[in-house]
């Protein structure tokens, strides 16, 4: 049986939640005086200076805290702190043990992995060819829906945020269905695609047929380590969160349990799978760990290639990176 998740909270409640956190944050400022002192300067709540006075403070009122800067140490600029290097990954050793899992079942498995800021730690040979999107195009439909929204470009209803989820949590084709024919899916990829500098990524050549959308590994490991820039921390906290509730069982009855959801907990993850355009089946893993890096599997596989063998070579796929991953 099914699970239903429930819908989470409208962003309007969260904004009017972020805006009196900023409220509190930004009522701290630093001050760099003319005599080459460091200051910290907290404001009253009406957003003016606390002023200075010897006498005691009144009620609510909280005085600069002057600091002395050590002589000869200049203020460091951010621009100026150290950049941590990625984390080092046997790339070798990864795609060699993703092409034999892929060739074990006489596929392809295409593969990229992104550190937490978006550089690149493996990047296989084919990384960069055109695939059959199968469902991960649901990702950048309902990414692009909720940017829109959060701008205000558009309104959208309980409904349409339900649909949205079951799109992703239960990779749901009729919600997806209904969502790419409201709100003109095509336009909606195009736009995507334009705004995150994707290359591979286009509407289906047949209209309608959004699961013969195209796209390639490195166009979804962009658009998952973009999410926040492109949409905004909350519409990317919105998805990646239904993304982690990914149901076992897929609306279509579908195990949705292989590749990245079979070898890591608490990965947020977006599984897709489709046959037999043109002779193939396709079967992809992608999503962020914990960690905040980015995975991306896509399987492409003759159709005599069963779905078990495929779901097999998603699953060696993934272990050999998230081992090397540690």
């Amino acid at each position: 049986m099914i699970t239903a998740h429930p819908l989470p909270p409208r962003r309007r409640t969260a904004s009017r939640l972020v805006t009196a956190a900023l409220t509190v944050v930004l009522a701290s400022v630093l001050v760099v005086t003319t005599g080459g002192v460091l200051a910290v300067v907290l404001l009253v709540r009406d957003g003016t200076p606390a002023a200075p006075t010897p006498a005691a403070p009144a009620p609510g009122t909280v005085h600069a805290a002057v600091v002395p800067r050590p002589s000869g140490a200049p203020a460091q600029s951010p621009a100026s702190a150290p950049v941590t290097p990625p984390a080092p990954v046997d790339a070798a050793t990864v795609l060699a043990g993703v092409d034999a899992a892929a060739a074990a079942a006489g596929g392809t498995v295409d593969v990229v992995v992104l550190d937490a800021a978006g550089r690149p730690l493996v990047a296989g040979p084919s990384s960069g060819e055109v695939r059959y999107t199968a469902s991960l195009v649901k990702l950048l439909v309902v990414g692009r829906l909720l940017a829109l929204d959060a701008t205000g470009a558009l309104e959208l209803g309980d409904r349409d945020l339900a649909l949205m989820e079951r799109a992703v949590v239960r990779s749901g084709d009729g919600a997806m269905s209904v969502l790419w024919d409201r709100f003109d899916g095509a336009a909606l990829l195009t736009a995507a695609a334009a705004d995150t500098g994707l290359t591979a990524t286009a509407p289906p050549v047949v209209a309608g047929e959004w699961g013969e959308a195209t796209t390639s590994a490195a166009d979804v490991a962009t658009f998952l380590a973009g999410l926040a820039a492109a949409s905004g921390s909350a519409p990317a906290a919105l998805l990646l969160g239904w993304m982690r509730a990914t149901t076992a069982t897929a609306a279509d009855g579908f195990d949705q349990v292989f590749g990245l959801l079979q070898g890591a907990a608490g990965v947020a993850a977006k599984q897709g799978w489709m046959c037999c355009v043109d002779g193939r089946r396709q079967l992809h893993s992608a999503g962020v760990l914990p960690d905040g890096r980015v995975v991306v599997l896509l399987g492409d596989f003759p159709v005599a290639t069963s779905w078990a063998r495929a779901r097999a070579a998603l699953d060696a796929a993934a272990v050999a990176v998230l081992g090397a991953l540690g």
